[in-house]
C-alpha cells in the first residue's frame, strides 16, 4: 500500500487523525465529528474508515462514544511517503542528502538475522550483493534525524518475511546507500519490527565496514542517500 492508491479524502483523513495523535495511541472519534471537520456525510466517513481498516492502515473498533481509532505501522509509513513526496515536489532540485552517525556495538543479532537463509537470498538477488555477515549500527546525530525520516518515507526495497522453525521473521525495508569516497555496495535496513529506537540506521555491505573504514565505536560515519523513485519491489 502507497499513497497513490488512496483517494485525496482517504489521505485527508490519515492526515485529520494523526494530527489528533492516532499515531502515538487510540483516540476517540466519530463519524459526525469527521463528517463536519471534511463537510461530507457520515455514510462518506464511514466508508472512508472502513477503507482505511480494511487495507490495515488503522485500527478501528466501537466504543461507548464512538469508535476508537490507531494508526498502524503501516498508515505511519504512509505519512512518511507523503512528507517523501511533498519534499522531492518542493525541491526538485534536491538529488541527494547526507547523513552524520556514531558507529556502536549491536547485541550481536545483525550476523544472525542476515544468516538466515532466506534473508539471504532476498538480499542478494534485490539489492545485487551478497551481504557481509553482520551490520555496522549508527546512532544518527540529532540534527540529522529528520532527514533519517525522510528517507525511510522513500520507497524501500522491501526483504519479504518467512517463517522458520515456528518462528516468525519480519519484512526488512532496504534503502540504497553511498559512503562517500568507498565503493563498497552499503544498503541501510530496517526492520519493520525493531528494539532500536528511530535514530538508529543498521548498514549491510558486501564488505566489513568496520574494516574498510578503519572506524571503532564512537567513531563519526557520513552515508549518502540519492532521491530516486523505486517501486515494484
Amino acid at each position: 500500500m502507497d499513497i497513490y492508491n488512496l483517494s485525496s479524502r482517504e489521505l485527508g483523513l490519515l492526515i485529520y487523525l494523526a494530527q489528533n495523535r492516532a499515531i502515538d495511541k487510540e483516540i476517540e472519534v466519530t463519524t459526525t465529528q469527521i463528517a463536519e471537520f471534511f463537510s461530507i456525510s457520515q455514510q462518506t466517513a464511514s466508508r472512508c474508515l472502513l477503507k482505511l481498516k480494511e487495507e490495515r492502515i488503522i485500527l478501528w473498533k466501537s466504543s461507548p462514544k464512538g469508535s476508537l481509532v490507531q494508526l498502524t505501522p503501516t498508515g505511519d509509513s504512509i505519512l512518511h511517503q507523503l512528507r517523501f513526496e511533498l519534499e522531492r515536489a518542493l525541491h526538485p532540485d534536491l538529488t541527494s542528502i547526507k547523513l552524520r552517525g556514531v558507529a556502536f556495538s549491536g547485541l550481536g543479532e545483525g550476523k544472525y538475522y542476515i544468516s538466515r537463509a532466506s534473508y539471504f537470498k532476498e538480499f542478494t538477488s534485490k539489492l545485487g550483493f551478497k551481504p557481509y555477515h553482520g551490520t555496522l549500527n549508527l546512532r544518527i546525530n540529532t540534527n540529522d534525524i529528520d532527514r533519517l525520516d525522510l528517507i525511510r518515507g522513500s520507497w524501500p526495497i522491501i526483504i519479504k518475511g518467512f517463517e522458520e522453525e515456528g518462528r516468525r521473521f519480519g519484512d526488512v525495508l532496504c534503502y540504497p546507500l553511498k559512503i562517500p569516497k568507498k565503493t563498497a555496495n552499503v544498503a541501510g535496513i530496517i526492520p519493520r519490527r525493531t528494539h532500536y529506537g528511530s535514530n538508529i540506521l543498521e548498514l549491510i555491505s558486501d564488505v566489513y565496514l568496520r574494516e574498510i573504514l578503519d572506524i571503532v565505536d564512537g567513531d563519526e560515519v557520513v552515508v549518502e542517500f540519492t532521491f530516486e523513485k523505486k517501486k515494484g519491489n
